[in-house]
């Protein structure tokens, strides 16, 4: 499982590290209100990316690892299924642009409207090729996919950038990379891996669906919890003020994609385990799980709490260091990673648990956030956010115990961060060594 994550983690941060040279570039070449409207188009492509996702990607690693000769049918079908989605969903947001870009005070919404459509359906469709490849285990094509796909969408916006100087050219180049990297993938699927074959085709999408809205339900109210708070800011701040907001929340997300990496490759793992019934190995791979997440997330955090002042002002300038605080608290907040009951409640098809457990956040978070803009501002946003994230990924464990016929932990111990430490040092070792052999022959 290391292994495999492994390359899904290298390839994310590299992605992300070729990305996040954007930001620095974008302050000098934008103006605050410019920068603050690229922020809000990625808020929306988030936010609706996330409302509407159904969990039709992410069936995937469901239904494939059961179903390895049907693969490309249950592809065909999460393909076909977003793409009507998410023309129902931009038909009925377009049909509203102007109100609701006004209400929202995010005017990006209505001058960018068709770039934003484009894009997101595009991305959503780029990552159902990204299911796709993780659930067959084909790990190694994502990871390049992955690296690949950044490179593109980095070089193409900051070439519109340094060129032009203008937000909507911006943006036209961003669509332009997704659209690459899309046909890009489905010809290495269709040619590389003759991944849309089946022995049949269009069967199963009403289980396909049903276990995909479970999903997507957890998910949908997921994406008003964790992006609620920047609405907030814009709404009652402005674009601008939501420029230095959205500095101090820029993500180093070593622990979203570390975590994500290892889920990607333990999804599949838990499924076949739960199937199986053998909880002593859901035990024993939760653990791993876990202490890998704590290896990385720990000493992450410390390291950004260090440099967080030197680190904000270099990437954006005095002109943002309002946001140093603000990067802090996100720092901490990412820490609620580490807790993860979706992996085991997927496989036992218990998406209603995280249901619930969201369900419940969100009616919390308006008053919450609200009380935290009253008594600290942005900050005080920011604080409320971290005790909501947290606080509700630990009632979701909670609650994975009390259904489980074995108790899963919450915490490990150092005996087992220094072994995760060990191996991943001797893993490194023999490759560099494999590698070194490999260029002397």
């Amino acid at each position: 499982m290391l292994n495999q994550s492994m390359y899904i983690f290298i390839s994310k941060v590299l992605g992300y590290g070729i990305r996040l040279i954007l930001p620095y570039f974008l302050v000098r070449a934008l103006s605050v209100a410019d920068f603050g409207a690229y922020r809000q188009f990625f808020l929306l492509e988030m936010y609706i990316g996330g409302l509407f996702q159904f969990g039709l990607n992410q069936a995937l690693y469901y239904f494939i690892p059961r179903d390895r000769e049907n693969a490309g049918a249950y592809f065909v079908n999460s393909l076909l299924m977003n793409i009507v989605v998410f023309g129902v969903a931009f038909a009925a947001i377009g049909l509203t642009v102007t109100p609701l870009s006004t209400w929202l005070n995010i005017a990006i919404l209505h001058d960018a409207f068709w770039k934003l459509a484009a894009y997101v359906i595009l991305l959503i469709l780029g990552i159902a090729c990204d299911a796709y490849l993780t659930a067959r285990q084909n790990v190694k094509a994502a990871a390049i996919f992955e690296v690949t796909a950044q490179s593109l969408v980095t070089v193409v916006s900051l070439a519109a950038a340094l060129l032009t100087k203008r937000l909507d050219a911006i943006l036209v180049g961003l669509v332009i990379a997704r659209a690459i990297q899309l046909v890009a993938m489905l010809a290495y699927i269709h040619w590389g891996l003759h991944g849309f074959r089946a022995r049949r085709y269009f069967f199963g999408i009403r289980e396909q669906i049903r276990y995909g809205f479970l999903l997507g339900a957890a998910g949908t109210l997921l994406t008003p919890l964790t992006r609620l708070h920047e609405f907030f800011v814009s709404r009652f701040y402005g674009t601008e003020a939501y420029a230095i907001y959205s500095a101090g929340c820029t993500e180093l997300p070593v622990i979203q994609m570390f975590t994500q990496s290892v889920a990607l490759v333990a999804l599949s793992q838990f499924a076949v385990l739960e199937q199986k019934k053998d909880w002593e190995g859901i035990r024993q791979l939760w653990r791993r799980v876990l202490t890998s997440s704590y290896a990385v997330a720990l000493p992450f955090v410390i390291i950004l709490l260090i440099v967080s002042k030197p680190l904000i002002l270099f990437m954006f300038t005095d002109t943002y260091a309002d946001a140093v605080s603000i990067f802090r608290v996100n720092t901490l907040l990412k820490l609620g990673l580490i807790f993860n009951s979706t992996l085991v409640l997927r496989a036992m098809n218990r998406n209603d648990v995280n249901i619930w457990v969201n369900a419940a956040s969100l009616v919390i978070a308006p008053v919450l956030l609200f009380a935290g803009m009253k008594l600290g501002g942005m900050v005080g946003i920011i604080a409320a956010q971290a005790v909501l994230i947290v606080g509700s990924r630990l009632v979701g464990n909670v609650y994975m115990n009390r259904i489980l016929p074995i108790n899963l932990p919450y915490v490990v111990g150092v005996r087992d961060l220094l072994d995760f430490y060990r191996e991943a040092w001797d893993k490194g070792r023999a490759i560099l060594a494999r590698r070194g052999a490999g260029r002397a022959d």
